[in-house]
Parts: structure tokens; sequence; C-alpha cells
């Protein structure tokens, strides 16, 4: 008998899952056919099977059929080793995998689970019977030369597994206490069974300079090496425009028309233009025509493809297109002839569009501005050239009329501070200051969302096989609890949810203290744009169509409008090239949502891990924060710089805290005490931890508490409510 619940899951349920792991109904007795000779027919094998039936994993019908639930997701682990599976397909029906069903799965694995519904339970439970596929091929982590002789990676993030190197002929360069990069070449099913890999790259000592953001970059699967076959063609590329590249060209390298970039920006791939007209004025946008140099099915372009987006990391870009392209011939620097895309787009006196037009031009930009500096001119500061202060204010004069009819129409503006990290020479983090947006920015964004419009509809009216920036509208279930949330705060939102009402609510928060909350939290409850073939709109700029057309540089789907376009402009008769690319652009379009995505959790997670860095620095410092999330482990809080960190439960005052699901707030029984979103309170920095990108606080001016009582306290609630 003391075998039998060994044999019901470890000798037994893995069989009975590969038996019905396909979700069809089987009959109970063609199962105990298929499985009793195996096991003889015993007690402990019948029992098993019973057991199995009694805790939910095997489900019978009224005929006797019985059935197992099966799924497949992305694998979400918590610090504290249990996890949840995802499953796209079931958006909120997410499986809670217990830590004793998580076999050797770690953060992203795309896993096979074996699912139970138990009656009390707030959600599906399940166990790991198999692992699709890992998300990890490389460790990063500390070299550690242990006792035995051999030698093991310790990785940066806990979740992962320790992984042995070998014990032989260690590199010359081997020492413990280095960071490495390391393939994993045998990862077991088994979490008791050693993970074994080998050493590719050392990276250097933890606190060398450049060292944390390398391993960030491995750690994120980003490569910043051309491979030699796009180098290749890379440098057969001009320096400059040649003659015979202008045939078919509107030439425009007389006109005053000027770039506003960032001081930093290197790769200029978009400039402006603007004059008065009879009724209104007209807008030249001018984007770099890049997909003059980077054929189709090229080695470039199928790299692009491949990479789909340049990433801005906190210290350095990570390009789609090398650098002799990227900064070079397809930069739109100042003083030297550059192929463009024009987007000529008239306007009356209002600011509605009245007419587009798309040509291939050549441009030489007059200027090389920066925001800083454009911001300084409009606001009569500085003066740089009278012809070119004309058009900058001239280009405010048009953004005011485009920013006004976007709000008119519903657009939701998103008002949320950035934090910019400010490194020394040697790349540590020396500030962190809120990145502000002037007139300058505004200016480009307007002009820039603008042409994406006008060129949407351009593809939308001759049929072309374009990719649309699409954004759906929120989901019922996320959009319900951010009313949740925000009626705890005092505010409503209608039942039918459009971009004019949340555009509504914002500006009823605007210049409150929960502003910054609400609008975290409803940026969160909106779907993430992506790209497809299919115009449906873009919920959040209240626009019925719309595409990426301004950074063919720095994004793929760019480059594909252009190329489309091109093709369209060039006159050529070219049906069965359109039917080829009708056929692609869906799989273009599902790449280039997945590497955005990837790019913008790297970019996150560099800055994050540059502030966990600057605050290491400060442990001890007293800070004001304002609460800007609560959970039933603790609350989250922002400082005025906008870096983010947790007050663990177990570090808030000792009292036994309770987790208002309903009104987003922790309360505690004895005192009374209550924290909730927006909430001013003041904090001393307690931990920080780079590698975790993590930030710990406890509230001023309490000790440091006496971690044991509380955590008690919270276990025992914890158990009560799970």
């Amino acid at each position: 008998m003391a075998n039998s619940g060994r044999l019901a899951f470890e000798d037994f349920s893995e069989q009975v899952f590969a038996l019905l792991h396909n979700g069809e109904p089987v009959s109970e007795k063609t199962v105990m056919a298929r499985l009793a000779g195996e096991h003889k027919a015993s007690k402990a094998f019948y029992r098993a099977f019973a057991d199995l039936r009694r805790e939910g994993w095997v489900l019978r019908d009224f005929k006797g059929d019985v059935q197992i639930e099966t799924r497949t997701g992305i694998l979400r682990v918590n610090p504290r080793g249990f996890g949840f599976v995802v499953d796209p397909d079931h958006p909120g029906d997410d499986i809670y995998v217990p830590a004793r069903y998580m076999l050797s799965a770690t953060q992203d694995d795309t896993v096979m689970v074996w699912v139970r519904r138990l009656t009390g339970k707030p959600g599906p439970e399940g166990r790991i019977m198999g692992i699709a596929a890992r998300a990890h091929t490389h460790i990063v982590g500390r070299l550690e030369h242990v006792r035995s002789g051999g030698w093991h990676v310790v990785p940066r993030d806990p979740h992962q597994p320790i992984v042995y190197v070998g014990t032989r002929h260690p590199h010359e360069r081997w020492q413990s206490g280095l960071m490495v990069s390391c393939r994993i070449i045998e990862w077991p099913l088994d979490p008791r069974r050693k993970v074994r890999g080998e050493v590719e790259e050392v990276l250097g000592h933890a606190d060398e300079a450049g060292v944390d953001v390398r391993a960030l970059m491995i750690e994120h699967h980003l490569r910043a090496n051309f491979p030699p076959d796009v180098m290749a063609q890379a440098k057969a590329l001009p320096d400059e425009v040649g003659q015979e590249d202008l045939p078919g060209r509107e030439d425009l390298r007389q006109m005053l028309i000027v770039t506003i970039d960032g001081s930093d920006a290197k790769d200029l791939d978009d400039a402006i233009s603007v004059e008065r007209i009879s009724g209104g004025y007209r807008v030249g946008v001018h984007i770099a025509d890049v997909s003059f140099y980077v054929p189709e099915g090229s080695a470039l372009d199928l790299e692009a493809r491949r990479r789909g987006t340049s990433v801005y990391l906190v210290d350095r870009v990570i390009p789609m297109l090398p650098e002799r392209l990227s900064n070079g011939i397809a930069s739109l620097n100042p003083g030297v002839a550059r192929l463009t895309m024009t987007a000529w787009i008239e306007l009356n006196d209002d600011g509605r569009r009245t007419a587009v037009r798309i040509v291939p031009s050549v441009i030489m930009s007059r200027f090389r501005l920066t925001y800083d500096a454009v911001n300084q001119v409009l606001q009569g500061k500085i003066s740089i050239d009278p012809a070119l202060d004309e058009l900058l204010h001239l280009a405010e004069e048009v953004r005011n009329r485009l920013y006004a009819r976007r709000v008119q129409r519903g657009a939701v503006d998103f008002d949320l501070p950035e934090a910019k990290v400010i490194l020394d020479d040697t790349g540590r983090p020396v500030d962190i200051v809120e990145r502000r947006r002037g007139p300058a920015e505004s200016i480009i964004e307007e002009f820039m969302l603008l042409a994406n419009e006008a060129v949407a509809g351009e593809l939308i009216r001759h049929r072309l096989p374009g990719l649309f920036r699409v954004h759906d509208e929120p989901g019922s279930e996320k959009m319900e609890q951010f009313r949740e949330l925000i009626g705890a705060l005092g505010y409503r939102l209608p039942k039918t949810v459009t971009p004019k009402s949340l555009q509504k609510l914002l500006a009823q928060v605007k210049d409150k203290p929960e502003e910054r909350v609400i609008n975290s939290a409803l940026l969160r409850s909106m779907k993430q744009a992506h790209y497809g073939p299919t115009n449906t709109g873009h919920f959040g700029l209240a626009s019925k169509e719309y595409t990426h057309f301004t950074s063919p540089i720095r994004r793929y789907p760019d480059l594909w409008v252009h190329r489309v376009l091109a093709r369209h402009l060039s006159g050529q008769v070219w049906d069965v090239e359109r039917s080829r690319l009708d056929a692609l652009v869906q799989e273009v379009g599902e790449i280039s949502s997945l590497r955005e995505r990837e790019a913008m959790e790297a970019e996150r997670d560099s800055v994050q891990m540059k502030e966990a860095e600057y605050m290491r620095d400060r442990i001890g410092e007293e800070y004001r924060a304002v609460v800007s999330g609560v959970a039933n482990f603790g609350i989250f809080v922002e400082l005025p710089n906008l870096i983010e960190g947790l007050v663990r439960v177990e570090d808030l005052p000792r009292d036994y805290w309770v987790f208002d699901a309903v009104h987003y707030r922790l309360r505690g029984e004895r005192t009374g005490r209550v924290f909730q979103l927006g909430q001013e309170v003041e904090v001393i920095v307690a931990n920080a931890d780079v590698a975790l990108r993590r930030i710990d606080f406890y509230l001023k001016p309490a000790s440091p508490p006496l971690r044991g009582a509380t955590r008690a306290k919270k276990a025992r609630k914890s158990r009560t409510h799970r």
C-alpha cells in the first residue's frame, strides 16, 4: 500500500497521459485493458487509477468513457517556485502549477500541461508533463569552481538552473567569479538531474563596464554583429547618391527641408517641410528610401526581417540594418543628397487632410536640428536662421491644428513620463531623470502620425498588400478590472467604452495624485498594437486607417510598406508579384509583432537594470513616493524620478494585512491602517538587486521590520484565503 502513491504519480500517470493526451473520450474498459497488462491488474493499479479520477485528473462521463484535459502554453514562474501556464487561445484561464509539478521547466518555456478543475478552487490546476520548447538555449551567470574539481555556472536569474560545464582542461581565462555565457547541451526533464552546458563566451567580471548589458543581450537573444554576407552587401553600397539614381524622382534639393531628432541620434530617417498654400498648408514628410538599397530576398533584407526592429538599450543601439547603411547612405544627414519617399499632404485651415500624393524623391537636408534647439527657437530663446525660424513656427501652427483634430475625434493621449538614465563614460548610472516632451517632439509626432494615416489610405485605395498597424479595442475582462480600479478611486466609465470616453477620463484625472496610476493602469488594460495585412483601425489613436511608413531604417514593416509603394508607383504590371506578397504579408506581420515585443522587453529590462544599479549605491536613503500598485504580497511605490520598487507585506508595520481586491488596497485588521493607489508615503531603500532588476523599500519611520512575525501572519492568511 505504501507504494500506491508512487505508482499513481511516478510510474502510472505518464502512461495514462500518453493514452489520453489528445483529449478524446475513451471507454474506461479500453483504458483498463491497455494498462492492466503492464501492471498485472494489481490492487495498486486499480487504486492508482481510482485516485486519478478522485483527484480530478481523469474525468468520467455517464457512458463510462474517460478523458483528460490538456493544454499547451507559456510558463510564467513565480519567485516562490510555482507557476502559471498562459494559453493565448484561452485568455483569462491561466493554469496554476504547484512547485512539485513543475519538472525542470523555467520562465517562458512552452509546456504541455495536464489540467484538473477542483470545486472550491479559484481556477484550474495543472501538472507539467512535457516541455515543447525551451525559451532559453543560453544562460548567463557566474563561473564557480567546486570542490569536486568541476566548474558550474550559477545563473544571474534564480529561475534558471545551475549548469555543469565540465571538469577538465578549463580555458586559461577561467577563474571563479567571472561572468560567462554558456550554451545548454543537455537539459533533463527531471529537475534532480544535472543540466550540462559549455562556456561559449567569457564576458568579464560582473563589475566591469558593459558586462551587465552584454549579459542582458544574451538573455534576450540579441545579436549585435551581422553575418559576413550581410556585411559584404552593406560594404558594396555607395557612399553617395549617383546621377543614375535620380530618374523618376522629384528633385527637392533646393527646398528648405530639415531633420529634428534627439542629440544622440545617428540614424536620421525622417525629414519635414511645411509651407502655406491657398486655403491651408502643404506638409512634406520625407522618409529615407531604404528599400532602394535593400532588395527583397537579399542577405540584407532577410537579416532585417529576422531582426524586425532596432533595439534601443540604455547604452547602445542594436540596429536592424548595418551602420554603413543606417548611419550612412540611408541617413538623411545635412548637406548631402539622399534618396527619399515623400508624402505630400495638403491640409485646410482646420488641419483636415484634403489631398495626398506619394512620390519617390531626392532631398538635401539643410539643418540637422535637435529637439532641444527647436524648443528654444519656439520659446523665443534663440534664433538659428530667419527662414528656418519661420518654418518651425509654421510647423508648430500645423501641429496645433492636427492635435486639436485628433483630440476632437477621441484619440487617447497617454501622457506618461519616461525615465532617462544618465550614464558616465564607463556606463555607470549617475542620475535618473524624467524625459520631458516639448513642442518639438510633438511636431514630429503629429507629422509622422499624419503621414502614416495618409499612406494607409493610399494602400487601401489602391488595394496594395500593405502591412497595417492595428490596435483592437480593449477586451471586456480587462476593461472590467480597470473599471473596478478607477471605481475604488471615485471615477466611472460608461458601459460601452470608446476612445472618447477614455479621453474624457484622462482629462478628469489630469494633474491629480492618481493621474499617473490611472494612466498606467489604462495602458496595461489596452490590447497591444500589432502588424497585420488587414486594416481594422487603431483604437488608441481613434484612427480608421493606420500603418507604419516613417521609420524604415529601424522597423521592418515600414520597409515593407516602402517596397510595396515603390512597386506600385513604378507603373509596372506586377499581378504575379502582388499575389506572392499577399501570401507572405501575414507571416511578416506576425514576425514583426513578435520582434517588437521582444525589443520592448529588452529595452525595459536595460533601463530597470540601470535603475537598480543606481539605487544600489543609495541603500538607506529616504524618499517621498506614491503608491503605484497594490497586491496581496505588498505595495509598489514610485519615486519622483520614476523609479519603482516594492514594499513587501512582511515589511509593512506589524499587523494582519488583508488585500481588498475590490478597492485595490491593503488594510490592517488590527490598526485599520490602509494603503491604496495614489497615496503618498515616505520610504527608505532596503535593497537593490541588479541581476533581477528589483528594488525593495520599507516604510519610514519604522525600523527594518522583524520579518518572521509578520510573514507568519501573512502565511496563515494566505492559507485561509487561497
